[in-house]
């Protein structure tokens, strides 16, 4: 049985604070709202405030209704129950830019208010795999795989904020700060011929409510896209469920005035001088948070060296509002994992700064003969063709070359050279050859699951892409 000083939150102190803390933010929403500003400039800025605090929590909803009420949707499954990627990545896969193949999907949405949710973990004989664990808020809280705790079987109580009881044994609690949590969950695949073993590895996974007897109560409200007196009262309902924590009081009690503050705020609510302000700001909000990844990679390029963009996300977005409703408008909540499970580097142009495109051919020189990571690495390439960025097909049917891969040939010191170009560079290097498209623009992406300490070092990035024919 685990005991209270090994949970993430521990003992009675920390229940009653968080009971405290869910109470406060009620109370405080519960208390007449202070009328919205009369100037112009000052209520439009709340709003755009307000909706930038809420929309994760909407987004969450939006995602979550799609996922179990949609039977046709890709994602369809019931409350507390895998759903599974089955096949690697292949370029007719467009659900998403820059579809990973190292790794199968899963997701699975809980919900906590009623009764604990018991995760069983099988033991996955070394195999990686993370879960990342993401509350109502977009925020992801916790991990559970094998860079944390190993690979062997184990039992995790995932219980609510202000819950308190019994719990069977299990091998570690987590205390969820929402009720409505989502998982992401990633199991390598070690290529073709591994994929009945990684299926079975899925399907070990379970998730049972501690309490079967115990209702759930689903949310009333439903999502409609560009329907904004839904959004108000789908974020409202989301606070209510899922109560924001003690330190967002204040700015609760100013985006009461505004019309969102969980228990008390509605749509409805709201003077037509107010609802005419949403009905006008929150399409164009919208709309530059769709558009911020362009913001966002210019801001990127600044830190670009050796021709690469790293990509180091941080634990948690804490208080940075914007950069969490950026992140769930253009993710679809999706989030990727922090710098300590996986960093990403991605490159569009050679050393020289010069586009990767054209049908020329290049070089990657890999010192080391491996890119610093201790669960897997791989280097992708994908072409920027109308609609995103996808995998490239080509003869060999070969998408990344990585730690798995297969006949790779080392120089005599240990280094490896990757082969990039759209036609067979010849016998000596095409067990390294990594397809190109003929003609258009691409990128290259480079995966590091659990980096070695020196990658974690803002200095540290892969050798340039070189040019060596046009």
């Amino acid at each position: 049985m685990l005991n209270a000083s090994t949970t993430p939150w521990s003992g009675l102190k920390c229940i009653a604070a968080l009971a405290v803390a869910a109470s406060s933010v009620l109370a405080a929403a519960q208390q007449p709202a202070t009328p919205a500003p009369s100037d112009a400039s000052a209520l439009d800025g709340l709003i755009r405030e307000a909706m930038l605090y809420a929309y994760p929590y909407q987004e969450f909803m939006k995602l979550r209704q799609a996922a179990l009420h949609d039977k046709e949707g890709p994602t369809y499954t019931t409350l507390n129950n895998f759903r599974h990627a089955r096949h690697l990545a292949t370029p007719k896969d467009r659900w998403a830019n820059a579809p990973i193949n190292d790794t199968f999907y899963s997701t699975n949405w809980l919900d906590v208010g009623a009764s604990p949710v018991i995760l069983s973990v099988p033991d996955t004989a070394g195999r990686y795999y993370v879960i990342a664990l993401v509350g109502a808020d977009l925020n992801t809280f916790g991990y559970v795989g094998s860079r944390l705790s190993g690979t062997t079987a184990r039992r995790i109580a995932i219980v609510a904020p202000d819950w308190k009881g019994k719990l069977p044994q299990v091998d570690q609690i987590i205390r969820a700060p929402t009720r409505d949590i989502y998982f992401n969950m990633r199991v390598l695949v070690d290529g073709p011929d591994d994929l009945a073993r990684a299926h079975a590895v899925q399907d070990a996974f379970k998730t049972v409510p501690f309490d079967a007897s115990a209702g759930q109560s689903e949310p009333k409200m439903q999502p409609k896209a560009g329907d904004w007196s839904h959004f108000v009262d789908v974020a409202n309902e989301s606070l209510v469920r899922n109560p924001p924590p003690a330190s967002e009081t204040a700015l609760l009690q100013r985006f009461a005035q505004v019309g969102i503050c969980g228990q008390g705020c509605s749509w409805a609510g709201l003077t037509p001088q107010v609802q005419a302000r949403w009905q006008a700001l929150a399409p164009q909000i919208e709309k530059g948070l769709k558009s911020a990844l362009n913001v966002d990679n210019r801001a990127a390029m600044q830190n670009r060296r050796n021709g690469w963009v790293p990509y180091r996300l941080p634990k948690s977005f804490g208080n940075h509002y914007a950069m969490r409703a950026g992140s769930a408008a253009m993710s679809g909540g999706i989030l990727g994992l922090e710098a300590a499970e996986a960093i990403y580097f991605f490159a569009s142009v050679d050393g020289k700064n010069e586009a990767l495109a054209d049908g020329a051919h290049y070089k990657l020189h890999v010192p080391q003969g491996r890119l610093p990571a201790d669960a897997f690495w791989s280097v992708a390439l994908y072409e920027f063709v109308p609609g995103g960025q996808y995998l490239v097909d080509n003869p060999i049917n070969r998408y990344s070359i990585g730690d798995r891969t297969r006949g790779l040939k080392f120089n005599a010191d240990g280094s490896l050279d990757l082969w990039i170009g759209p036609t067979d560079p010849g016998p000596d290097k095409r067990a390294n050859w990594l397809p190109s498209p003929a003609s258009n623009k691409f990128y290259v992406f480079a995966r590091l699951y659990q980096p070695w300490p020196e990658v974690m070092d803002a200095s540290w990035t892969p050798e340039p892409v070189e040019k060596i024919s046009p």
